[in-house]
């Protein structure tokens, strides 16, 4: 899975690591499954609450895209107890090891965390949809020293807007039954298109994050020097193209049948009512690449 496709999947659970390092949760459990088509599942199941209730954390990474599922759960300090619905069900016991390991995190020079490693036995089932990935297994493999280390990388993005910046950001925003965000974005002309798309939707209580990051060809974004107009037509697993003109009435600005296929649902259309576009002049890096317009 990419760098920022990780970051954005992985950020969503800082909740649970600054609930961790509080001692607010009552109970924790980080394990990782290895799953079918080239697709890994890390879990984190927590609760704040003396009756049990909590949530389960899924987050189905691949080498390009990836799946975020956040579902209720119930635990006790010995044992997870999950029903997804069609996408499968949990039903772990926990079994502590009875001695005490420490790592270190990396995000500060000297700083350790200490835990009690465990054992997880019982049966751990997940069917993605569309079948685009498969897990079954009786064993997770622990994996709670990554709650920690995720949250020590630390990537930034600049942006520098103005008439002398060769680069352009295209962005759509759509709030519907599926909650849309694309971004498209170059340094220059010539330059790699980058390509992140995000879309939620809720479940059967559960809800979905599917997310991509890729770069692609510089022909895979295009606009005119004064940012007027723009395509995008990037290569699979997206399909179609659509255009920007600006000077088109409001509602007919961005046309064209663009659709992408994420993890589970494929052919999301990407042009449509209620979906509103950007383009804007920009520069960025991330990392520590520095700033190269």
């Amino acid at each position: 899975m990419g760098v920022g496709l990780a970051i954005a999947l992985m950020a969503l659970l800082a909740p649970v690591h600054a609930a961790a390092v509080d001692s607010d949760l009552k109970h924790l459990f980080v394990f990782e499954v290895e799953a079918g088509n080239g697709y890994s599942i890390f879990a984190v199941a927590s609760n704040e609450r003396a009756d049990g209730r909590g949530e389960v954390v899924l987050i189905v990474s691949g080498k390009h895209a990836g799946v975020l599922y956040a579902a209720p759960a119930q635990l006790t300090a010995t044992s997870l107890e999950a029903d997804l619905g069609t996408l499968g069900s949990i039903s772990l016991e926990a079994v502590p090891s009875g001695r005490k390991k420490s790592f270190r995190t990396g995000c500060e020079e000297g700083s350790r965390v200490s835990y009690e490693p465990q054992r997880y036995r019982g049966n751990f089932e997940f069917h993605g949809e569309e079948g685009y990935t498969e897990a079954v297994t009786d064993a997770p493999r622990e994996r709670f020293p990554l709650l920690y280390r995720s949250e020590c990388r630390t990537y930034s993005s600049l942006q520098v807007g103005g008439d002398r910046v060769p680069g352009a950001g295209l962005r759509l925003h759509g709030r519907g039954a599926l909650k849309l965000d694309l971004t498209a974005r170059k340094n220059g002309p010539g330059k790699r298109t980058q390509l992140q798309v995000e879309v939620r939707e809720e479940r059967a209580g559960i809800s979905i994050s599917r997310q991509l990051s890729q770069w692609a060809r510089a022909d895979a974004f295009d606009y005119d020097p004064r940012l007027r107009t723009a395509t995008l037509a990037p290569p699979a697993p997206f399909g179609g193209s659509a255009s920007f003109y600006r000077g088109a009435a409001t509602g007919k600005r961005w046309s064209g049948d663009l659709t992408v296929d994420l993890p589970g649902r494929s052919n999301v259309p990407l042009v449509g009512r209620g979906i509103k576009t950007t383009l804007v002049a920009g520069c960025w890096a991330e990392g520590s690449r520095g700033l190269h317009c």
